[in-house]
């Protein structure tokens, strides 16, 4: 074989490669939902949570690029792992106060969320999109409320497998359109308990300085949406510039960014698969 034909081999190849790329980035990726589990184990959770099944889920965009039948989807997925508490961590619909969501829209928003089956509680805290307005926070609060979620702006509560033991879960407001409270609520906690925080914004992680913490969940930044090795993310949002995606040990807790169920600015994903994630709890 000359030179000339190998040039064009390999000329071929790599167009192929970049062709079937950007065809599953923008066909298939944007649509497919894995499901991401972690086991949680420490020596703080109580023998009578042991086995406890949290989902955590965040970023819909519903009324963007994700329609009724990718929200549907994520539903039914939830669903299946059969939790015991579902957290949602913020940006329910995409961009609300430009393409405000009509009363149908609310409605099958309502009626999908309400859809979500958790025996022990449906939490949540608001994402920046929920918070672009007063009118969009009271359009996603009382959604929320509707379906069976109780929203957490800054506070703390107990999730209870049995009346024996408990841990901690706290909720953040956004950092961006939000005001965090990284102090007051976690005044009347232990540091004997196990401390689960749940905020949109993953760099608000930073701000929370209490040894009261043990893992801080967040959404937000997508994974990138695009993400390429070695150059790192296309997408990094406001308040997702030092973590985005992935799990961080931090100095005094650790910090786990889902990649998220949606898509926003456009409907692509390249090595940020959209996901739930599924945190089994070990009495250690």
């Amino acid at each position: 074989m000359n030179k000339t034909k190998k040039i064009l081999i390999v000329f071929i190849s790599i167009v192929f490669i970049l062709l079937f790329g950007f065809m599953h980035s923008v066909m298939i990726a944007p649509r497919k939902l894995n499901v991401r589990t972690e086991t949680i184990m420490s020596n703080k959770i109580p023998g009578s949570m042991n086995d406890f099944k949290i989902v955590f889920f965040s970023d819909v965009h519903f009324n963007g690029y994700v329609d009724e039948e990718r929200f549907t989807d994520i539903v039914e997925l939830i669903n299946r792992q059969n939790p015991d508490v579902v957290l949602f961590g913020g940006d329910l619909f995409d961009h609300p106060s430009n393409k405000i969501p009509g009363e149908i829209t609310q409605q099958i928003a309502t009626n999908l969320m309400n859809n979500i089956k958790a025996e022990k509680g449906k939490f949540a805290v608001l994402g920046n999109h929920d918070l672009e307005s007063s009118s969009t926070r009271d359009m996603v609060e009382t959604i929320l409320y509707n379906a069976g979620f109780e929203v957490l702006n800054n506070q703390s509560l107990r999730l209870r497998n049995d009346n024996s033991g408990s841990i901690v879960l706290t909720g953040l407001e956004s950092s961006l359109l939000g005001h965090p409270d990284p102090v007051t609520p976690f005044e009347s906690i232990s540091t004997e308990d196990y401390s689960l925080i749940l905020c949109h914004t993953p760099d608000t992680a930073l701000e929370v300085t209490t040894s009261k913490a043990d893992l801080f969940l967040a959404g937000h930044g997508h994974g990138g949406q695009i993400y390429i090795p070695l150059f790192g993310a296309i997408y990094r949002p406001p308040y997702a510039q030092e973590y985005y995606r992935g799990t961080h040990e931090l100095e005094n807790m650790t910090l786990d960014v889902t990649n998220g169920c949606g898509t926003t600015k456009a409907d692509v994903r390249f090595l940020a698969d959209a996901e739930i994630v599924v945190y089994i709890l070990k009495s250690k």
